[in-house]
């Protein structure tokens, strides 16, 4: 488990024993089992030494490690991502995430990833663990369908982030927070669904839940996902805090390190106080602006507004017909950004975005440790900067025992420093992935490979359009310089030269020179390790 020198009761893990609490005792399948019990793993005294190098040797008494198989579904724009350890071997089961915001490449449903789910795995074992990294649409979606009733009673173990844990104090502090501003948000788009602000939030808000006539009821469905996830598995979850260590005997040759989310209020944002006068304010504001005779805003919320306003009502002016015949051109297009009216909704954007970095650095954040060599296979969820850095906290290390009873220490830079795979966040958004506490620590070049969740062109035909550069240039660039071209997407498979005239790749055109995507073409060649050619995902094999 990991040291923190400034953990107090609430930053004490409740993932010791992760693999204890929230068993399901697993039926007899045609591959018989042995049975283990899980164990709680011990912190040892450190004995810290330099290690020479990020990679550890393989001693002639040891077999082969086991294999480790990822699979990347192509549903889209979204995150769903099935593990699998022991692969040939007693295999174990991981899902992680399974959700879209659609898809425009390809018809691939997630009723196709469950119904891969129930011929491959779950007809002769079960899922072994279902992982929920956080609440958004594009990693939850599939939760609530019927399809996904499939795997009820199929599932060992549920991983959850503490953020998820109706019983935690700090968990439902955010979660007000977030209904808060959920709720205010729901209020503008639907008081100006047709202005460029309203189609901002509205697609931004996509991410929360899918639109309802009822702002109050604005992230209904991805509420529905992870309860889903949290009770309807027929398996009580684990929640994990930053800083677990996960060492399962169910899961033997493998460590999971716990890297985020944060407890810290100011990594995982500002969270204000439930109640807070600029959110209500603002909600109050698109109830009025959206008022109708068939939708009057209630006599609470008049008073309210009316104490807000700067002039008495006697000498205000509403009707646009009005305002054209007292300020003839006040209301023209080409004199609209001058117009104070709607002023109150610039500030909808920055809440909206405030939002969704807020529930993105609540994720889930995982490093999986192979044992036997040390490679590590990260997934990040979603997690934005303040998730980033606070893996990189002076307080936040593992202790750990090798096969030989020595004992080290483990830090997230050492992690970083030994992954071999990179989920890539946030469909490589320009502000998901840690350029100097993340990427650029990520050193062993000649393995390391991406995988990108990505559809493009949805994301370009997002609000405001062609804003959702989904790989963001930048990014894009400096994974295929750190993977030597290893670099995957959903939508396209291996990474390509953008071709002239292709509206959707047009802003990745010239991204490198000839000679280099040569280059990187050959180690795409050379990786036989990944595979691209099956239409419902991308493969990744660590042998």
């Amino acid at each position: 488990m990991a040291k923190r020198k400034t953990a107090g009761k609430k930053g004490k893990t409740r993932a010791q024993a992760s693999t204890k609490a929230g068993g399901a005792k697993r039926k007899t399948s045609k591959r018989k089992r042995s049975k283990r019990k899980t164990v709680t793993p011990k912190t040892a005294k450190r004995k810290t030494s330099k290690r020479k190098s990020t990679k550890r040797k393989k001693t002639s008494t040891q077999s082969d490690p086991p294999a480790v198989r990822v699979r990347m579904f192509r549903q889209g724009l979204g995150d769903c991502f099935l593990v699998t350890f022991d692969v040939g071997g007693d295999e174990r089961h991981m899902l992680i995430d399974c959700g879209t915001l659609g898809n425009k490449v390809s018809d691939v449903k997630t009723d196709d990833i469950v119904k891969h789910l129930k011929t491959t795995i779950l007809k002769d074992a079960r899922l072994d663990v279902v992982v929920a990294t956080h609440e958004h649409q594009d990693h939850l979606s599939a939760f609530r369908t019927k399809a996904m009733k499939a795997i009820v009673g199929k599932v060992d173990h549920v991983w959850l982030a503490w953020t998820e844990n109706p019983s935690d104090p700090d968990a439902k502090t955010l979660a007000k927070y977030r209904d808060d501003l959920g709720k205010a948000l729901a209020e503008i788009a639907a008081a100006s669904p047709d202005s460029e602000v309203g189609k901002q939030v509205h697609d931004l808000m996509g991410f929360a839940g899918e639109p309802s006539e009822d702002p109050l009821a604005f992230a209904k469905t991805v509420n529905e996902a992870m309860e889903f996830v949290r009770s309807g598995l027929g398996v009580k979850p684990t929640y994990h805090d930053q800083g677990a260590l996960i060492e399962a005997d169910w899961l033997p040759g493998f460590r999971i390190y716990v890297l985020g989310p944060p407890r810290d209020k100011e990594l995982l944002k500002d969270l204000g106080k439930h109640g807070s006068d600029e959110l209500y304010g603002l909600m109050r504001a698109a109830k009025l602006h959206a008022a109708t005779a068939e939708r009057p805003l209630s006599v609470a919320d008049q008073e309210a507004s009316e104490l807000e306003q700067p002039f008495d009502s006697r000498f205000r002016l509403r009707g646009e017909e009005r305002k054209r015949e007292l300020y003839p051109g006040y209301s023209d297009d080409e004199n609209r950004w001058r117009s104070v009216d709607g002023g109150w909704l610039n500030a909808a954007t920055h809440f909206a975005l405030q939002l969704d970095s807020l529930t993105n650095n609540t994720s889930l954040a995982l490093a999986i440790e192979r044992v036997a060599d040390g490679k590590v296979l990260l997934f990040p969820a979603d997690a934005q900067q303040g998730n980033w850095l606070s893996w990189h906290a002076p307080d936040l290390h593992w202790s750990v025992t090798d096969g030989d009873g020595t004992t080290r220490k483990v830090t997230a830079a050492d992690l970083l420093s030994r992954t071999v795979f990179y989920k890539v966040g946030h469909h490589a958004s320009h502000n998901a992935t840690a350029r100097g506490q993340g990427l650029e620590l990520m050193a062993n070049e000649d393995e390391l490979t991406a995988f990108i969740p990505v559809d493009r062109e949805l994301a370009l035909g997002r609000n405001p359009k062609g804003s959702w550069q989904m790989p963001a240039r930048p990014l894009y660039l400096r994974l295929l310089q750190k993977c030597q071209g290893r670099v995957v997407r959903a939508d396209t498979g291996w990474a390509a030269k953008a071709k002239p005239g292709d509206k959707i790749e047009e802003a990745l055109i010239h991204l490198a020179d000839d000679p280099q995507w040569t280059a990187w073409k050959k180690s795409q060649t050379a990786a036989k390790h990944v595979q691209t050619d099956n239409k419902l995902f991308v493969e990744y094999t660590l042998s």
